[in-house]
């Protein structure tokens, strides 16, 4: 028995709209009947807009029922059968040999904490901070387990990615919203991943950055063929691209010879030396990426797990298990390259400072800074790994775009389209930078990374919500209150830290700028306040399909409401 909630009874429409309920919930009866004990999966009342029908007239709702998870069904669609890895289940205790079958998404996450952005933060880091910020590197990489970790239980628990869960979770003007942050944020990190690969370029061939650029561009299509091995050749060369630049400032950690006691120092010895708050607000937003979550919601559809009723619940306890310590795993290689690069920085600035030479600690001048310590070679290495990770960082932030534009749009966009578009619109203002500003790039890059920083705000709180509530993971993987608590106060943690850390690089040279800011900032907290205010949308119940919010909740937020019984006799 059906029963509206907001429509009412002399609206002309109304046998219509009771008519196309009628028709879905008989198939909905079908379907929970069929399977009663399955967890609860989504419908979407789009009302949004008042949506035009193929007709074009207005204001007709349009119901609709999204089937997010099949005992086949992945985020990631694609039929290939090299595109998937099989997992099968069984009860047993922990497998080496199983655990090989995870390894992958958590490499290419890794990736964006190692692109160029990363390692010129890096050496800036050595320059204004030495040793004593080594700590705080590493803490930012255990946030970031754990916040990777939660995007990919979402992923393995619900067979979708985050991008569509915000889709059909916030109306469509503020997932718009998300969507173009999102891919600003995305755009931002190419940009410097695309400057980046062009500087190793210009190390190794002497070509000019903008030629640098534009090769590098082009030959993003590269990762089409490479996509096309299938899903384990891919992991394998992002693994290989990541291990090259592991090894070339590992090797030149090792010749260049750094005071262990220093670096041990560093790393166990909470300290933050005068006037570098803003650096340090700053590695956390470097290693903390919101394109990045999306990523790594859709990689772990990779996997095909066994979704059987029976073996369903122990089939994703085993993934999320797995891939908690591939995450862990990965990450901690990530902190280890990154460590590397500020230890050599750290004691390269050192070297020259003893001598009385002048330096620039940036991207491009750090190949001249270690040639004159180590040697002319050491140039080479140093750009050998900086061309390595640039490379594979441009592809990865394709494919976080792909996933991004076809989970809020729900349209599947060809590779070669996607790789089309996002180099097409990153390589005019990465030529215009190579062009015009290449002695400003560090500019530009704390201007993206304070991008990333707010973008982040708006991902991670959609991220936690979601995990809070049982319609969504199902009662057996929803938070409990530990957990809640931790992702409030995690939540605020860092809303607060990339407000300060975006705050803090405006000048703030007149009172307009200080009235600018005051706009800026409350626009920002009303936003997300927003954000996290909003309540979920149309979940399946056991045998009910609901609205959660109240009445007045609905209609501040202009959502229709409905109800439906299916298990109620008529």
């Amino acid at each position: 028995m059906w029963e509206s909630l907001s429509m009412s009874e002399h609206d002309p429409g109304e046998q219509r709209r009771r008519q196309q309920q009628t028709e879905f919930a008989e198939s909905v009866t079908g379907t929970i009947e069929a399977t009663p004990n399955r967890r609860a999966e989504y419908v979407e009342l789009d009302t949004m807009g008042s949506p035009r029908s193929s007709d074009g007239s207005a204001n007709k709702r349009r119901l609709s029922v999204e089937q997010t998870l099949d005992d086949a069904a992945t985020a990631v669609e694609d039929t290939a059968s090299n595109q998937h890895v099989k997992i099968e289940y069984d009860a047993g205790g922990f497998s080496l040999k199983k655990l090989l079958r995870f390894v992958g998404p958590g490499i290419l996450v890794s990736q964006a904490l190692l692109d160029p952005g990363n390692i010129e933060s890096d050496i800036s880091q050595a320059d204004t901070s030495g040793y004593k910020l080594l700590w705080l590197l590493l803490l930012a990489h255990i946030l970031c387990i754990f916040v990777q970790s939660l995007a990919a239980r979402l992923g393995v628990v619900t067979g979708r990615h985050l991008a569509q869960h915000i889709r059909q979770q916030y109306p469509r003007p503020l997932a718009t919203v998300f969507w173009l942050l999102t891919e600003l944020a995305i755009i931002g990190a190419d940009i410097q991943e695309v400057i980046g690969t062009a500087t190793a370029l210009h190390i190794l061939t002497g070509i000019p950055i903008w030629a640098g650029v534009v090769i590098t561009a082009v030959d993003s299509f590269l990762f089409l063929y490479i996509q096309r091995l299938g899903v384990r050749v891919t992991e394998l060369v992002f693994g290989l691209m990541v291990t090259t630049l592991a090894v070339c400032f590992w090797v030149e950690m090792v010749l260049i010879k750094p005071d262990a006691r220093e670096v041990i120092k560093g790393m166990v010895i909470p300290r933050i030396p005068q006037g570098s708050a803003v650096q340090a607000v700053g590695i956390v937003g470097c290693v903390l990426m919101p394109h990045n979550l999306f990523l790594h919601s859709a990689l772990v559809g990779s996997r095909k797990l066994d979704r059987r009723e029976e073996t369903r619940e122990g089939a994703i306890r085993e993934a999320m298990r797995y891939f908690r310590i591939e995450t862990a795993v990965s990450l901690v290689y990530a902190y280890l390259i990154n460590m590397a690069v500020v230890v050599v920085f750290c004691k390269a600035f050192e070297l020259m400072r003893a001598e009385g030479i002048a330096y620039v600690a940036s991207l491009a001048e750090g190949a001249n800074v270690l040639s004159h310590v180590l040697g002319n070679g050491s140039k080479y290495v140093y750009a050998v790994g900086l061309l390595a990770i640039g490379q594979s960082t441009t592809m990865t932030g394709t494919l976080s775009g792909q996933y991004v534009t076809e989970g809020f749009w729900n349209m599947p966009v060809k590779p070669w389209q996607r790789v089309l578009i996002t180099r097409s619109i990153s390589l005019v203002p990465a030529l215009i930078v190579a062009l015009t500003a290449a002695a400003h790039i560090d500019l530009l890059s704390e201007i993206i990374n304070v991008l990333q920083a707010i973008v982040l705000s708006f991902t991670i709180i959609p991220l936690l919500k979601l995990q809070d509530h049982a319609e969504v993971m199902g009662p057996e993987f929803a938070f409990g209150r530990v957990a809640r608590m931790s992702a409030a106060f995690l939540t605020l943690a860092i809303v607060t830290l990339n407000a300060y850390m975006a705050a803090s690089v405006i000048p703030l040279d007149s009172p307009s700028m200080y009235v600018a800011l005051c706009a800026v900032v409350i626009v920002y907290v009303l936003v997300l306040s927003y954000t996290a205010a909003f309540p979920l949308r149309c979940v399946w119940s056991r045998r009910m399909v609901v609205d959660r919010a109240p009445p007045a909740i609905r209609w501040l937020f202009g959502r229709a409401a409905l109800a439906v019984d299916v298990g109620a006799p008529t």
